[in-house]
């Protein structure tokens, strides 16, 4: 009975990590300070939207509905691996990336047993996107610095601060006219509802500055979002 109830979140994980277009980006972060024993696996799967206002004149855009979801290995004290679904940072739906993904390391720097955790994630996304019919590629490093605060047993505050950098050099102009910085804050609370699975809801607010197809980039995008968080 445990092992069915392992295999069926995983198998709801796996088919939303599948390639697929999406129409906005994720920076919300889903997951406290804490890492994972290592050997340990976690998984999270859920929904969320974004409101974007960019450019000048600006472009408001709203998508309502975009999947998330990824994977978690623990690989050693204080350091666990990730897989997520798409992380290339751009503000309009019709330039949206598919295909990609991101993996990224997580190091907690305090101690396990601290009741404030604070932990830096370093990682990279690659995705295919397509931009006035034309599919280009792009690459996204960035950095989160997460800070965790256990409330109760049952609840934890989440709080990330991340930076994203996006270049697409095979767009038009190049790098030059095709790249995107997105800098932001965003506030969660893991609410745990079994020893296993927990539900996990954030907001966050991003700005952005830069080029997409020689306009501007500049403005702001508000995100939401949830997800179910299952720890095996």
């Amino acid at each position: 009975m445990k092992l069915a109830h392992a295999i069926v979140p995983a198998l709801i994980g796996a088919a939303l990590l599948a390639p697929r277009p999406a129409e906005a980006f994720w920076l919300l972060g889903f997951s406290p300070a804490d890492t994972l024993p290592q050997g340990g696996l976690a998984a999270i799967a859920g929904t969320g939207g974004q409101y974007a206002s960019v450019g000048d004149p600006s472009r408001n855009n709203f998508t309502p509905f975009l999947p998330h979801a990824g994977l978690r290995v623990g690989l050693a004290d204080g350091w666990d691996i990730g897989y997520r679904l798409t992380q290339v940072a751009l503000p309009f739906s019709s330039v949206g990336p598919s295909l990609g993904g991101e993996i990224d390391i997580k190091r907690r720097l305090t101690p396990a047993d601290s009741p404030i955790q604070v932990a830096i994630v370093v990682g990279g996304a690659y995705s295919y996107l397509d931009i006035s019919g034309q599919s280009r590629s792009a690459w996204s490093p960035g950095v989160d610095l997460v800070v965790s605060k256990a409330l109760t047993p049952r609840y934890t505050a989440i709080s990330e601060f991340r930076y994203v950098y996006t270049a697409i050099p095979t767009a038009a102009g190049g790098t030059g006219n095709n790249y995107l910085n997105a800098a932001g804050v965003d506030l969660g609370v893991r609410i745990g509802l079994t020893p296993t699975v927990s539900l996990v809801p954030e907001v966050g607010l991003f700005d952005f500055t830069g080029h997409l197809a020689a306009r501007s980039a500049n403005g702001v995008a508000a995100q939401y979002g949830a997800v179910l968080a299952f720890r095996f």
